[in-house]
């Protein structure tokens, strides 16, 4: 069994929220074998070694909400390497791509993060995004469509905006005998709060409905309204220290539920435009042809913000931060996911430090915003004793930083090397790799 050590480093522990100096972090195989001072890890005589004297030693990161399948262009999976991101979940696309590109970063014949998957949406009638989503109509075709997405292999299922609550419940109900989280947005018939109590268990976005602190009839004429339309509207009307809010980040708390806020994709919809990505000087990381194709793609117009609202829709952005700081104190498990993967801010991998910058905007602590990325997904993704975190026997993905996470906003420049299921690799190589174009899946079966 092959090991390396990395020694005289800086370990960042996202558990106990300290770092210790002078370290060396020991893998063999795959695994993490041994992490304490320098002067105490008894290191192989055959290990590699590497000298990471003035470097930071940080579990690898997870992007919880990065679609990854349902473009009609393909992104380098190293852009999420190349920012030490080893760990992504695609909550929407289609199973049968979802699945091959799985298979191949789990061959080796794609070089790539770990990656679960939640295969089609579940909506009712009429469905957003019809091209990946399995209708759900009723609770038979509910129940049926979670039995065929557990056969495909899916990590959970995503519920979407037009489930009906009776619906939900049989979803719920049929995944939890499988043993599938059930994760998504609040459905719009419902409220939040009745979503979590019905036993959703993580909400993407923040998505309070107007059915949580509204009148129904004012509450119906928002909730129905397409979603550059109706946050701005909705959120103008909300104060974060109402009794309705406290009662609700309680229930989250209580329930266990994780919020994935993805402030990132909110903030580039409000201020930059998603189309407005193609001239960020990040894309530079891209092949060529990929950067054309992203560009030419059209943005959906419920992902645009309509002009007289803009002003609105920067105006309460600092609501939405408070909510999830107000969430965080409250004990609920935040972490971090971008709705990407697209240009600019959001390609793939450098969306992850963007939300962490937001998270920590929000006022949640640098360890804080750093759990989000690491221990906290890890547990929302049920794989808190497998990766998040650098202990003995967890999977050896992490990265070796030139900077001190916990006070910089991270780059690929600061990444020293990535080590991904054992095996370091060199940015420079990562780089050229993500440069050069990585096949997409179709060419690859």
């Amino acid at each position: 069994m092959s090991s390396a050590a990395f020694t005289g480093a800086t370990v960042v522990d996202v558990i106990g929220e300290t770092c210790a100096t002078d370290q060396t972090v020991l893998v063999s195989g795959d695994r993490i074998s041994d992490v304490g001072p320098q002067a105490e890890v008894v290191i192989p005589p055959d290990a590699q070694r590497y000298d990471a004297t003035g470097r930071w030693v940080l579990p690898g990161l997870v992007d919880m909400h990065l679609h990854l399948t349902g473009h009609q262009y393909h992104l380098p999976l190293e852009l999420l390497l190349l920012n030490g991101v080893t760990t992504a979940r695609d909550p929407g696309g289609p199973v049968t791509k979802q699945r091959l590109l799985r298979e191949q970063i789990q061959a080796g014949t794609r070089l790539g993060p770990r990656l679960l998957i939640a295969g089609e949406l579940l909506d009712g009638n009429p469905p957003v995004w019809p091209d990946f989503t399995y209708l759900v109509d009723s609770r038979e075709r509910g129940v049926a469509a979670v039995r065929h997405l557990a056969a495909q292999g899916v990590d959970c299922v995503k519920i979407y905006n037009h489930v009906s609550p009776e619906v939900l419940a049989a979803i719920i109900a049929a995944a939890g005998e499988l043993g599938l989280p059930v994760i998504g947005h609040v459905p719009r018939q419902m409220s939040m709060l009745q979503a979590i109590e019905a036993g959703m268990n993580g909400l993407e976005h923040i998505r309070i409905t107007g059915s949580d602190f509204l009148p129904p009839e004012r509450a119906a004429q928002l909730d129905m309204l397409p979603l550059s339309e109706r946050e701005p509207q909705l959120w103008d009307l909300i104060e974060p220290g109402e009794p309705w809010m406290d009662n609700l980040i309680a229930a989250m708390a209580s329930h266990e539920v994780t919020l994935d806020p993805t402030l990132l994709v909110d903030d580039v919809m409000y201020n930059d435009d998603i189309a407005g990505q193609a001239a960020h000087p990040d894309n530079a990381y891209l092949p060529e042809e990929a950067r054309r194709l992203a560009a030419a793609e059209d943005v959906p117009a419920l992902m645009q913000t309509p002009d007289e609202l803009r002003a609105l829709a920067q105006a309460i952005e600092p609501k939405r931060r408070e909510f999830v700081r107000r969430c965080w104190q409250a004990g609920v498990c935040v972490t971090t996911g971008t709705d990407g993967a697209d240009l600019g801010k959001l390609l793939p991998g450098f969306g992850v430090h963007h939300e962490i910058a937001l998270l920590r905007l929000a006022g949640l602590s640098p360890f804080a915003s750093l759990q989000a990325a690491t221990i906290n997904a890890a547990r929302a993704l049920n794989l808190g004793d497998q990766i998040g975190s650098l202990e003995v026997g967890k999977a050896a993905d992490f990265g070796v930083w030139t900077a001190d996470p916990l006070t910089n906003h991270l780059r690929p420049d600061d990444l020293g090397l990535l080590v991904l299921g054992g095996v370091v690799h060199q940015p420079s190589d990562l780089h050229a790799l993500a440069a050069g174009g990585a096949p997409g899946v179709e060419t690859l079966v």
